[in-house]
């Protein structure tokens, strides 16, 4: 099984910043999600991201983040972001905590 990444910052441009307005959120509150306590899945097969990173912004909002490898080490690109789903909040609960 393959190690989880390290994850330390993001990596924000205008695409990916027009996508997280498409459901509602903006790059600070995704931002936010690596200040807290959050997790690294696996995501699922087929998807364009590997990885996706569960966490909450300072709300305590439920953000679901699918990230891509940078050629920086720890800094990932998230290709977008949306309100977690009740599978997702429920992995962010019972997952390791990696923040």
């Amino acid at each position: 099984m393959p190690s989880i990444p390290r994850i330390v910052g993001f990596d924000f441009d205008d695409d990916n910043v027009e996508k997280f307005a498409s459901h509602g959120l903006t790059d600070r509150r995704v931002s936010q999600v690596l200040d807290n306590e959050f997790v690294v899945v696996r995501n699922r097969t087929g998807r364009r991201s590997a990885y996706l990173v569960i966490g909450r912004d300072h709300g305590g909002a439920c953000i679901a983040v699918p990230v891509e490898p940078t050629r920086w080490p720890g800094l990932w690109r998230p290709t977008t972001a949306w309100p977690c789903k009740h599978q997702e909040r429920a992995a962010l609960e019972r997952g390791q905590r990696h923040g």
